[in-house]
């Protein structure tokens, strides 16, 4: 049996063909393709706009720092932001790289999403609610957070919502797709993604101003975001006597900018979204099946939901005889490639190691996860015997 891996991706014949253009137009730079990407991916998510950036993590950035230069917000930096305490570690390098504070609260153990019990419960024990901004929940391995009730807990208290729905191209929750349920949506299309480009983010959102903030944050806070032909012609408003629009800069950005070809595949990808969703999906019914078993005794098994856009196949060890890293050390002699599923970020981040006094004790859920949740691929390119193979590894490393 060949190696198989969490995610995979192949180059089909449109993809060659569209990368060919680009070569032969010479255009590298964002252009009609990642107008294109940003289209299709608003309207599949169901909001107004979209804008593309080179990664998950800066859609992130992007969104907060513009926070600081909205007109309605105005959010200075020092503001505490909300955020699971189990996630990957860019949710919270995010916060403390706009300079604002992350506060972790700890996460259910059967979606590894923010505990909105434990949110309500640290609300109301806040003083000041002035000294906070928003609320970042993840949507970890594609499971949707409780929306509903995280909403109507920042409506109360005046806070902003942002998704980190990197992992959960597709997800639906209560009728509507993640990305579309608060003020803004971040994804991330890293190349073991539901959707993969490579790296490449976007942030989706109905907001008129952030998206035009998060346009000009990406190139660096210029003044406008016309192209150069507009500029040209004097179609640009912001044409200053003889300065160069694009090179005024009214805001303290990044260069976040992505790149064409990325455009290009991401609009490739878009035209099967549906199948490799479905696809999954169905793989993560088939794993269930041949592994029910071990559920509740050896292993805790993802729930299946047509709902769901799965990141991966994402287990809890529960048999304390065996450890998650001597199964994931059995996998990778069997030819399995697995990940953890990330650590408790206040306790278990050796960048965050500050915070780890104050939480200890505070975040035993994802402390439990960061050291027994473990995850295998399933990728809409599994194939029947390789499913079969995964379920049979898995059975003879807990008979062992």
């Amino acid at each position: 049996m060949n190696r198989i891996g969490i995610g995979e991706f192949y180059f089909e014949e449109e993809g060659k063909k569209i990368m060919l253009d680009i070569i032969k137009r010479n255009a590298i730079s964002e252009g009609k393709y990642c107008r294109e990407f940003e289209k299709e991916f608003a309207e599949y998510i169901g909001t107004k706009n979209a804008v593309i950036c080179n990664s998950g993590t800066s859609a992130l950035m992007l969104v907060l720092q513009a926070l600081k230069y909205h007109s309605k917000y105005k959010i200075p930096e020092g503001k505490k932001v909300i955020m699971p305490a189990l996630t990957y570690i860019a949710t919270a390098n995010s916060i403390a790289t706009t300079n604002f504070e992350p506060v972790f609260i700890d996460i259910n153990k059967d979606d590894f999403c923010i505990n909105t019990e434990l949110l309500k419960e640290h609300i109301e024990g806040i003083d000041d609610i002035k000294e906070y901004a928003g609320i970042m929940p993840v949507h970890l391995m594609g499971y949707p957070a409780e929306m509903n009730k995280i909403n109507k807990i920042a409506e109360k208290n005046g806070l902003i919502v942002i998704e980190d729905s990197a992992e959960a191209h597709g997800s639906i929750y209560d009728g509507k797709r993640t990305g579309n349920l608060s003020f803004a949506g971040c994804f991330s299309f890293y190349l073991a993604h539901n959707i993969q480009v490579g790296e490449v983010g976007m942030i989706t959102t109905n907001d008129e101003e952030l998206t035009d903030k998060c346009n000009r944050l990406k190139g660096n806070g210029r003044l406008c975001y016309c192209n150069v032909d507009e500029i040209h012609s004097g179609k640009c408003t912001h044409q200053m006597n003889e300065f160069h629009p694009r090179y005024l800069h009214d805001m303290i950005g990044y260069n976040f900018k992505s790149m064409e070809y990325q455009g290009a595949i991401g609009t490739v990808q878009m035209k099967k979204i549906k199948w490799l969703l479905r696809q999954r999906q169905e793989n993560v019914k088939k794993l269930n099946e041949g592994l029910e078993e071990l559920n509740g005794s050896s292993l805790i098994l993802p729930k299946h939901s047509e709902e769901i856009s799965y990141l991966g196949y994402p287990l809890v060890v529960i048999d304390e005889k065996i450890s998650r890293n001597d199964i994931a050390q059995e996998l990778v002699k069997k030819e399995i490639e697995n990940r953890p599923i990330f650590n408790s970020i206040p306790t278990q981040q050796p960048a965050y190691e500050k915070y780890r006094k104050e939480y200890q004790g505070k975040v035993n859920t994802a402390e439990y996860i960061g050291n027994n949740g473990i995850y295998i691929g399933c990728h809409q390119y599994l194939k029947e015997e390789e499913i079969e193979y995964m379920i049979k590894s898995i059975k003879e490393i807990f008979g062992k």
